[in-house]
């Protein structure tokens, strides 16, 4: 007995002398810490996005979209909760003046400032001929204009345009008229476009054409300047998701484009073939120089509209100092 007792003694001895640091550290934990506590850096929590809408897609809402990209994303990361809020831009800028600030943003070329938002780092996804990334924002989506012409014999003598600014693009030659029912030709936004297409009652439209491959309506995602880093590696995370080819190929639902090159845009109407072929390769404007000087190419394109030939060469000026 004296010789087993002397054997087991040393056998202990020797195996907590050579037993490894790991299974050491691991005996010190307690039961409930090595079975229910995961150790994870990442942010679990509710993340604030809003949505501000300068322009809307050809049809349903952008708003929506995102927010169904959300709840799938919610399911895949179990303890993080997407809040996306969509809001006009006196509405977002009343929320910022009042302190209530988001922890990223969605956004039209113009309607948020380069320093809003925390720096990025290029997410290298294949963008489509003319569209880039900034050092600040990423875009996602785009939609554009479009020319519908009313009467299939119409010389377009007779136009209506939906803004200031398509009038100074495109209002050389022709009559133009205040009223869109008096139009043989109308120049729009999509959106404009297609509620017209689908309940203006007695207004035929013979045809949808697209107008140029120039769009100032890029959609963006950006990180607020002050959202801290365990939340903002979450929304680069959910940015990467939102530019995935399977979320990307449903904008084509709503009329809006893809930005990938990798993704086919299809129309999901037959009237706006031709406008997505004409918007394979884009000409688009900085999101941030077209915010600067927004406010004058909107006095200079009111003024080209009444004729102003001086106002027309000054807003075709800024337009190209803003163009990339």
């Amino acid at each position: 007995m004296k010789a087993i007792r002397t054997i087991l003694c040393v056998g202990m001895i020797c195996f907590l002398l050579f037993t490894p640091n790991t299974l050491i550290k691991g005996a010190q934990k307690t039961f409930v810490d090595s079975r229910f506590v995961r150790n994870t850096d990442r942010y679990q929590g509710t993340i604030f996005l809003y949505h501000i809408v300068r322009h809307r897609p050809y049809s349903g809402s952008l708003t929506q979209w995102l927010n169904a990209r959300a709840a799938e994303y919610e399911k895949k990361h179990k303890g993080t909760y997407l809040e996306i809020e969509g809001l006009d831009e006196s509405g977002f800028y009343e929320r910022l003046e009042g302190g209530r600030k988001a922890d990223a943003y969605s956004f039209f070329s113009g309607s948020v400032y380069r320093d809003l938002l925390k720096p990025l780092s290029d997410l290298g996804f294949p963008l489509r001929n003319g569209i880039f990334q900034t050092d600040r924002c990423v875009p996602y989506c785009y939609t554009g204009y479009a020319k519908l012409i009313k009467k299939p014999d119409s010389c377009g003598e007779k136009r209506y345009f939906a803004s200031d600014v398509l009038s100074a693009l495109y209002g050389d030659g022709g009559e133009t008229v205040a009223e869109e029912e008096k139009a043989d030709v109308l120049y729009a936004d999509l959106r404009k476009a297609g509620d017209l297409i689908r309940y203006k009652e007695g207004f035929s439209i013979a045809a949808l054409d697209p107008l140029d491959s120039f769009t100032d309506a890029v959609c963006w995602l950006g990180i607020e300047r002050d959202t801290d880093e365990r939340k903002a590696q979450v929304i680069l995370d959910f940015f990467s998701y939102l530019l995935e080819p399977d979320a990307q190929q449903t904008l084509n639902a709503l009329g809006l484009l893809s930005v990938r090159a990798d993704v086919k845009n299809t129309a999901p109407e037959s009237a706006l073939k031709k406008v997505f072929s004409c918007y394979e390769t884009v000409q688009t404007v900085d999101p941030f120089l077209w915010n600067l000087q927004y406010d004058a190419l909107s006095e200079d394109a009111a003024l080209a509209a009444e004729g102003d030939k001086e106002a027309k060469s000054r807003f075709l000026k800024r337009l190209r100092e803003c163009c990339r």
